[in-house]
């Protein structure tokens, strides 16, 4: 059965046609994927980047993300438009007692923003760690991006606490951090 679960997540497709006609796939991101993946990163600009905890300006990094991809560790979904790849979204899987939950990332080049592709991308990873049995994802989002903490919190993510200074941007400044929760199974009362 285990088995069964991950062959459908490595082959995880979703489809949709853009209100200008273009076509959205989703799917896991494959090793013949690496140069349009560096090119991601690399058209981004340097304040979006600044966002991840490695140096996703590099494009050794995000080549080694290629290299060493292992959809039980990290699951990549990115998304295409017209075959151009323009975002990546991830679950970072927890190990040993954290086995039941999973932390999500997601990055969508600017030009792609706020055409609900980003929340395509979220329900998508949501329905990937519902079939994977997790309990719950976790983001991390710096309490600045009020509307990053809002359209998580269409989908379900409850604030649980904030971390003050706990990000720190390149030119020194500290900001606080909103961890974020989504309970995907049902908690079950005393009765």
């Amino acid at each position: 059965m285990a088995n069964e679960v991950w062959d459908q997540i490595a082959n995880y497709r979703k489809t949709k046609v853009l209100p200008g006609g273009a076509r959205l796939l989703l799917r896991p991101l494959q090793k013949g994927d690496k140069e349009a993946f560096i090119d991601l990163f690399a058209r981004a600009p340097r304040e979006d980047l600044e966002w991840y905890r490695i140096d996703a300006a590099d494009p050794n990094v995000v080549a080694s993300w290629v290299d060493n991809l292992d959809y039980k560790r990290v699951f990549p979904l990115v998304a295409l438009v017209n075959d151009r790849l323009i975002g990546n979204a991830t679950l970072h899987f927890g190990e040993h007692y954290h086995r039941h939950l999973a932390w999500v990332r997601i990055f969508l080049d600017r030009e792609y923003r706020r055409q609900g592709i980003g929340t395509l991308m979220l329900q998508s990873l949501m329905e990937v760690a519902r079939r994977l049995g997790l309990y719950q994802l976790y983001a991390e989002v710096v309490t600045a991006q009020s509307q990053v903490i809002s359209a998580f919190g269409d989908l379900g993510f409850r604030q649980a606490t904030v971390l003050r200074d706990y990000f720190i941007t390149s030119s020194g400044e500290t900001l606080d951090m909103a961890i974020l929760v989504l309970d995907l199974v049902e908690q079950r009362g005393k009765f």
